[in-house]
C-alpha cells in the first residue's frame, strides 16, 4: 500500500503519462501505428496508395497493341463511377499509370517535384509514382522540392549558392509598396532580379530566376509549366519588370493615386528583342449605371486589363497617322500588296496583368494544389467555362442567365449594369483581334503573342478560359481570323495578395502622350478627375473616333467607307469580315451551352461627333 501510494505521488508531481503495467497491471498489447496513405508519396507505387484508398479495386486489361517484342497494353480501373485509363509497355507499367489518373482526380498530393539540373537525362520523368515503375536515369545532382512552399523558398537560394558559391546578394528597399524589397544576383556577367514583400520572398525569386537561366532547372510550381506556350521564362520576367518599373516610375510623385490592386499594361517586343512600354494602367471596378452616357464620353469598364487594351487602340491610330503625314517609315505598320495595312514582320504585343483576369480564368486558380495545378480536379463541374459579368461599382463577377438584354431605361431606373469580364473579353480578343471593329477597316487582326501574370497562374483555368473552351466548337472563321493560342507565363517574382479595399479611381498613362502625363478617371463617372479634354478620357469612345474620322477623310480613296454612316454604331455594323467573326464567336459560347454574350444599351453606339 505504502508503495502505491508512492506511486501516485510521483505522478502527481510529474504529469507524465503513467506506465501501462502499473495502470493495468499487465502490458497491453503495442497500438497498431496509423499509416498515412499520402505519406512518402514519392516512394510507394500510386498503385499500393489507390488500393489504400479504395478498397477492392478491380483493373481491367483493354487491350494489348504493338509487336510482340514492344507490346504496347491499355489498362482501365473504374474509381466512385469514372474510369481512368493507363498505357505502358508493361501491364505494370500500364496499371500505374491508371492508378495515377484515378489518385489526381480527387486527391491533393504534397509538393513533391522535382529540381532537376540540365545534367538529368532528358527523358527522365519527374512524376511522384516514377521512381516505382519506370527506369531511373542517374545523376550527379537530384535535388527534391521540400514539402512546404517556405522550404522551397529557403531551397532557391540554397541551390544557387551550391552551384554559385561565390554569388553576392544586394537587397535594396523598392518604391513599390507591393514589391517593397528588391534583390539583385550577379552571376557571370549576368544580372537576375527579383522582388517580394519581404527580403527572403525576393531573394528566392532572384535565385529561382538565375537557376532557371544558369542551371535549366525550375523552382517555380508546376503550375507555370509552359504547355500551352514556348515563351522563355526570362523573357516573362522581363516584361512583368517592365511594367512594373514604368508604373513606379511615372508615379513616384503621387503617391495618392499609387495604390491598386490591379495593374496591367501593353508591351511591344520590337525586331531584335527590345522591349517598349507602350502603356499601364490600374482599376477594378466599372461605372455606376447612372452615369452612363449617350454621346460615347464615359467609360463602361475601367479594368486595368480592357484600358490597357484601349490604350493600344490609341498607339495604333498614331502610328496608322503618320502614314497620313509621310512618315509610314516610322509607323509599324506597312501597306500590304491587295490593299489596307498589316503589321511588319518581328512586332510583337505582351499583355501583363499582375493577377489572373477576372471571370473565369481567375475564380477556380486559388488555393489549388502545386503539384496538380496543371490539371483541373472537378472538369464536369457546370460553372466550369461559363460566362459572367461583373458587378456594377463593385468587384467580382456572376455567370449570365438566360438571354439577358439590357435597356437603357432599365439601366436608369436601377438594374444593374451588366459587363463581361474581363476573362471573356480576352477570350473574344483572341478571336476577333486587339484592335476592335473600327480599326479592322484599315488593318488586319492584331493578336496578342503572350499574356503575363503575376500571381493566381493555373495553366489549365486559363487556357480554358482565354482560347480552350469554344477551340471545338468555333468554326467558320474566314481569314485572316482565327482562333489565336497565345503564351501563357508566370513571373518568377510572384505578387502577394493585398487584403485592401480597391480605390474608386483607375489610371492609366500612355508613351505616345508622354506629354499629358497620367489620367486619373473617377470609377464611379467614368470621367477624369483630371486631364485637358474638358471632362472626357482621351480612351473614350468619342475621343477614339475622331481620330477614326481623321483616317477615313485622309485615307477615304484607299478605303471606301460608306457615306450613309452616321453614328458610331453605323461604322461599327459596316466592317462586315469583323461582325461575321464575332457572330461565329458568339455561337460558339452557345453551342459549348456556356451561356449568351450580353451586349451593352444600343443607344450608347448611337451617337456621331458634331
Amino acid at each position: 500500500m505504502a508503495n502505491e501510494v508512492a506511486i501516485d505521488n510521483a505522478v502527481k508531481n510529474h504529469p507524465v503519462k503513467r506506465p501501462a503495467e502499473i495502470t493495468n497491471g499487465k502490458t497491453p498489447p503495442a497500438k497498431r501505428k496509423k499509416i498515412d496513405p499520402l505519406s512518402n508519396v514519392g516512394e510507394r507505387s500510386p498503385v499500393a496508395i489507390l488500393n489504400e484508398l479504395r478498397i477492392g479495386l478491380k483493373y481491367e486489361l483493354l487491350e494489348q497493341t504493338g509487336p510482340s517484342h514492344a507490346p504496347i497494353f491499355k489498362v482501365c480501373v473504374e474509381v466512385d463511377g469514372q474510369k481512368y485509363h493507363g498505357e505502358g509497355n508493361s501491364k505494370k507499367t500500364a496499371r500505374c499509370k491508371a492508378a495515377e489518373a484515378a489518385l489526381k482526380s480527387f486527391i491533393q498530393f504534397p509538393n513533391s517535384c522535382k529540381i532537376v539540373p540540365s545534367t538529368m537525362h532528358s527523358n527522365q520523368n519527374l512524376d511522384f509514382t516514377s521512381d516505382n515503375f519506370e527506369a531511373k536515369a542517374t545523376s550527379p545532382l537530384i535535388i527534391d522540392a521540400n514539402k512546404t512552399a517556405e522550404n522551397q523558398k529557403r531551397n532557391a537560394s540554397m541551390i544557387l549558392n551550391t552551384l554559385y558559391p561565390n554569388a553576392q546578394y544586394v537587397c535594396t528597399e523598392n518604391d513599390d509598396i507591393y514589391a517593397r524589397f528588391m534583390v539583385t544576383v550577379n552571376i557571370n556577367g549576368d544580372t537576375f532580379f527579383g522582388t517580394g514583400s519581404n527580403k527572403k520572398l525576393a531573394k528566392h525569386a532572384a535565385a529561382t530566376m538565375a537557376l532557371s537561366k544558369l542551371a535549366s532547372t525550375s523552382l517555380v510550381s508546376s503550375s507555370s509549366k509552359r504547355t500551352y506556350g514556348g515563351m522563355q521564362q526570362d523573357q516573362a520576367d522581363r516584361i512583368g519588370r517592365a511594367v512594373t518599373e514604368k508604373f513606379i516610375s511615372v508615379m513616384s510623385n503621387d503617391a495618392a493615386h499609387a495604390k491598386r490592386k490591379v495593374l496591367a499594361g501593353m508591351v511591344m517586343a520590337r525586331p531584335g528583342g527590345d522591349l517598349e512600354v507602350l502603356n499601364v494602367t490600374t482599376g477594378t471596378k466599372c461605372v455606376s449605371g447612372e452615369h452612363i452616357s449617350m454621346h460615347g464620353a464615359v467609360i463602361n469598364d475601367m479594368h486595368a486589363e480592357i484600358m490597357a487594351r484601349r490604350g493600344l487602340i490609341s498607339y495604333f491610330y498614331e502610328q496608322l497617322m503618320l502614314h497620313t503625314k509621310g512618315m509610314g517609315a516610322n509607323s509599324i505598320f506597312e501597306y500590304k500588296a491587295e490593299g489596307g495595312f498589316k503589321l511588319k514582320e518581328g512586332y510583337e504585343f505582351h499583355l501583363y496583368i499582375n493577377t489572373a483576369p477576372c471571370g473565369d480564368a481567375r475564380i477556380f486558380s486559388p488555393h489549388e494544389d502545386i503539384c496538380l495545378a496543371g490539371m483541373d480536379r472537378h472538369p464536369n463541374r457546370s460553372s466550369r467555362g461559363q460566362l459572367r459579368t461583373k458587378i456594377e461599382s463593385g468587384e467580382g463577377t456572376v455567370p449570365v442567365k438566360g438571354g439577358v438584354v439590357q435597356t437603357w431605361d432599365g439601366v436608369l431606373q436601377g438594374e444593374r449594369l451588366l459587363t463581361m469580364s474581363c476573362s471573356d473579353k480576352i477570350s473574344r480578343w483572341n478571336v476577333l483581334g486587339i484592335q476592335g471593329a473600327l480599326l479592322s477597316y484599315f488593318i488586319e487582326p492584331v493578336y496578342l503573342t503572350s499574356i503575363v501574370l503575376g500571381s493566381l497562374f493555373h495553366e489549365t483555368h486559363l487556357y480554358r478560359a482565354l482560347c480552350g473552351r469554344i477551340e471545338s466548337k468555333l468554326q467558320g472563321l474566314t481569314p485572316p481570323y482565327r482562333l489565336n493560342r497565345p503564351h501563357m507565363n508566370l513571373v518568377t517574382s510572384c505578387e502577394t495578395r493585398q487584403p485592401t479595399k480597391a480605390p474608386n479611381f483607375a489610371v492609366n498613362w500612355l508613351s505616345h502622350t508622354k506629354a499629358d502625363g497620367v489620367e486619373v478617371i473617377n470609377t464611379t463617372t467614368g470621367r477624369p478627375d483630371n486631364g485637358s479634354l474638358g471632362g472626357v478620357s482621351r480612351l473614350s469612345k468619342c475621343i477614339l473616333m475622331q481620330k477614326f474620322i481623321y483616317l477615313t477623310k485622309h485615307l477615304r480613296p484607299m478605303f471606301p467607307i460608306s457615306s450613309d454612316c452616321t453614328f458610331y454604331s453605323d461604322f461599327k455594323a459596316q466592317a462586315a469580315n469583323y461582325q461575321e467573326a464575332k457572330v461565329h464567336l458568339f455561337d460558339a459560347f452557345q453551342k459549348a451551352a456556356l451561356g449568351r454574350w450580353v451586349s451593352k444599351p444600343f443607344e450608347e453606339d448611337q451617337f456621331e461627333l458634331s
